[in-house]
C-alpha cells in the first residue's frame, strides 16, 4: 500500500472511530453523568492548584529580583569606595 492510500486509510478509520465512540457516548450519556460531576470537580481542583502555583512562582521571581537589585547596588557601592 502506497503512503497516501496508507493516510487516507488510517484518517478514514480514526474518523469512523470516533463518530462511533461519540454515538455510543451520546446514546449512554446518563450513565456517564456523574463521572461528568466528578471530572468538573477535578478541573476546579486544578485551576486551584494552577492559580496557587501561579501565585508562588510569581512571588518567588519577584524575591529573586529583589535580591538581585541589592546585590548590585552593593556591588556598585562598593566598587565606589575602592575608586575613591
Amino acid at each position: 500500500m502506497k503512503k497516501l492510500a496508507l493516510n487516507k486509510t488510517m484518517w478514514l478509520s480514526g474518523l469512523v472511530t470516533g463518530a462511533l465512540v461519540g454515538a455510543y457516548l451520546y446514546k449512554n450519556k446518563d450513565q456517564y453523568a456523574s463521572q461528568r460531576e466528578k471530572l468538573n470537580g477535578l478541573l476546579t481542583d486544578l485551576q486551584s492548584v494552577a492559580g496557587d502555583l501561579k501565585s508562588r512562582l510569581l512571588a518567588a521571581g519577584q524575591e529573586g529580583f529583589n535580591a538581585t537589585k541589592s546585590a548590585l547596588n552593593s556591588a556598585k557601592e562598593v566598587t565606589k569606595e575602592k575608586v575613591q
